[in-house]
């Protein structure tokens, strides 16, 4: 029986050794709560989550680690949330990733939220209701936004979402009535439901081309957005009200992929006179135009669509419609006009855009008389290589190749094959590495394949490629002692079988000698004597010393070292107790003379 037992005891010993060895090795999860100062979290997997805080400040900076673990998201500030209108401030840590729903929602009093760059996820309505905050950046790194996110900030004036999220969400600036200025994903495909809605002093806003939804009510009450407005090419889907109360847009351009315009689009848009219509328009929902008391022409470049209920009984614009339709349109009663319809478009302008550059095609109808001749859909048939907007510029944003398509009214269409150039490298500098060597660096540029590194004896002619490289550092070896070189970069992209090359950059000059002298010291030797040291430099023959009484003042020659390896000198005669500045250089001798190296680095000593 005592032997049985020891046996079960035994086991289960095994056991929970087992279990626990397992855990570890296996990375078994663990979850816990703890508090660390004001900041109560939980731990899953090693990850914090914050989830309340119990402090007073009215600034709060949210930290990246509390009890030694990484904070990766936050999902709760105070325990009660009438607390909340304390907090006029707001920063976070540096490895936080997301933002919980309605985490600040009723902040009334913040003002200012610094948000990092590693964040990936803000949740649901997380600052709406903060009616003091006045701006917001969102990370280029964010790749989702919740709705409602910042609805009824009233005193939002800018907001600049440069970051990775596809799409606006719905409300996400509802009734934000003081919002100026926007900023757009350049990745956006949808704007939500009444993502702007409200929205009163917003008076310009780019839509990407690529964007193929707009939402209901999406810029309701945009009051103050006027003009001519061209809808993106790309655009299949325009929700129910969508511009509605738009009282100062003159002009709506609905590009061809559209097939049905919403109810109520357009109500109320009290300045708008002129409204044209792709050729896939089949449907306009009830009361697009009530209340546009203004519109006298539609434009349409397709088949008859039905318009009863669309406008008020006083306000009927007149009709212009393709002449290939003239059997189908046949069926309005209100006052129609034909016109001939384009028969092709063809498209001109430059061949070749360096990145960072804009430039205007130009589309050319044929019949040149026709009606709507000189209107056009343009879009581009890779936004991420270059944009264009409705007047046809062209903005390339990095190396590649890009189609740029003009497509008339009644859906023909010609383009223009654009290469677009890398950006010109920035920043080169060149520096001795040995007497026969140089060392090359400059700026990385972003979306390049690599670079072509240039070499001449001539500031300004005669460069001839030495290297390609996939870096943005060069090291030039095996050139003559003395002679000076410079040296230019190409970025390079691969389009296809193509390769599209950036301009020259602006050269670099340096003579190929010794490299300039590291870990310079002075130290005081005695009473009005300094010592200077320095490192070896490869290939150097000597080195001259020089000081100053000022760092940026005149600097005068303490004389020479003739051995490259003698690492250190020394000055006498110096006034006791004052402070001198010294710097080395090292140097070649080439046909008698001395070429030398650039200075190093100043440093001082009080003697």
């Amino acid at each position: 029986m005592t032997k049985t037992r020891t046996n079960r005891v035994l086991s289960l010993l095994t056991a929970f050794v087992l279990v626990l060895s397992l855990s570890s090795f296996f990375c078994i999860s663990t979850a816990f709560a703890a508090k660390d100062g004001d900041w109560v979290y939980t731990v899953t997997d090693r990850k914090a989550t914050i989830t309340g805080y119990t402090g007073y400040d009215k600034a709060i900076v949210i930290p990246d680690i509390v009890g030694g673990y990484v904070v990766t998201s936050v999902a709760g500030i105070y325990p009660s949330g009438t607390s909340k209108t304390r907090i006029t401030s707001v920063k976070f840590g540096d490895r936080i990733k997301e933002i919980a729903p309605s985490l600040f929602d009723g902040c009334s009093n913040l003002k200012t939220v610094t948000l990092p760059a590693s964040l990936e996820k803000i949740g649901n309505a997380a600052f709406q209701g903060c009616e003091s905050l006045a701006n917001i950046t969102i990370p280029s790194s964010v790749k989702e936004i919740g709705i409602n996110t910042f609805r009824e900030c009233t005193s939002l004036a800018t907001a600049n979402l440069s970051c990775k999220a596809t799409e606006i969400p719905d409300g996400l600036f509802l009734d934000c009535s003081s919002l100026v200025s926007v900023t757009l994903p350049t990745g956006c495909t949808r704007i939500g439901s009444s993502a702007f809605s409200g929205c009163s002093k917003l008076s310009k806003i780019n839509i990407p081309d690529i964007v193929t939804e707009i939402g209901s009510s999406a810029f309701n009450e945009c009051s103050s957005i006027s003009g001519d407005i061209a809808l993106p090419s790309s655009l299949v889907t325009l929700g129910d009200a969508a511009y509605a109360n738009c009282s100062r847009i003159t002009k709506f351009i609905v590009p061809n992929k559209v097939s049905t315009v919403g109810s109520n689009a357009f109500h109320n848009c009290s300045s708008l006179k002129y409204v044209y219509f792709g050729k896939s328009v089949s449907k306009i929902g009830d009361s697009a135009f009530r209340g546009c008391s203004s519109i006298q022409k539609l434009f349409f470049g397709g088949s008859y669509v039905k318009l009863n209920g669309v406008f008020d009984y006083d306000s009927i614009p007149s009709v212009y419609y393709p002449s290939t339709y003239s059997t189908e349109w046949s069926n309005y009663s209100g006052t129609k006009t034909k016109y001939t319809a384009t028969t092709s478009v063809t498209v001109s302008g430059n061949k070749t855009l360096a990145a960072g550059s804009s430039m205007t095609v130009k589309a050319t109808a044929k019949p040149a008389n026709s009606l709507v001749g000189d209107l056009y859909y343009f879009s581009s048939s890779d936004p991420s290589v270059a944009t264009v907007n409705a007047n046809g510029v062209v903005t390339a944003l990095k190396g590649g190749k890009v189609t740029i398509t003009a497509t008339s009214i009644t859906g023909k269409s010609g383009s223009i094959t654009i290469s677009t150039l890398p950006k010109k490298v920035t920043g080169l500098k060149a520096t001795s590495a040995t007497a026969n060597s140089v060392n090359l660096t400059w700026n990385a540029s972003s979306g390049v394949a690599g670079y072509y590194v240039y070499r001449s004896t001539s500031a300004t002619t005669g460069f001839k490629k030495v290297a390609t490289v996939a870096t943005n550092s060069y090291t030039d070896k095996g050139l003559t002692k003395g002679t000076k070189y410079y040296y230019s970069i190409r970025a390079y992209v691969k389009s296809g079988s193509n390769t599209l090359q950036s301009d020259l950059c602006a050269s670099k000059g340096i003579t190929a000698t010794s490299p300039a002298p590291s870990s310079v010291k002075a130290t005081k030797s005695s009473s009005g004597v300094a010592k200077i040291s320095w490192a070896k430099c490869v290939g150097a023959e000597g080195y001259q010393v020089a000081y100053s009484t000022s760092a940026n003042g005149t600097y005068k020659s303490a004389g020479y070292v003739k051995s490259g390896s003698t690492l250190s000198a020394k000055k006498s005669g110096l006034t006791a107790g004052k402070t001198y500045y010294f710097k080395v250089r090292s140097y070649i001798t080439v046909n008698g003379k001395k070429v030398y190296s650039a200075f190093s680095t100043t440093v001082r000593v009080k003697v």
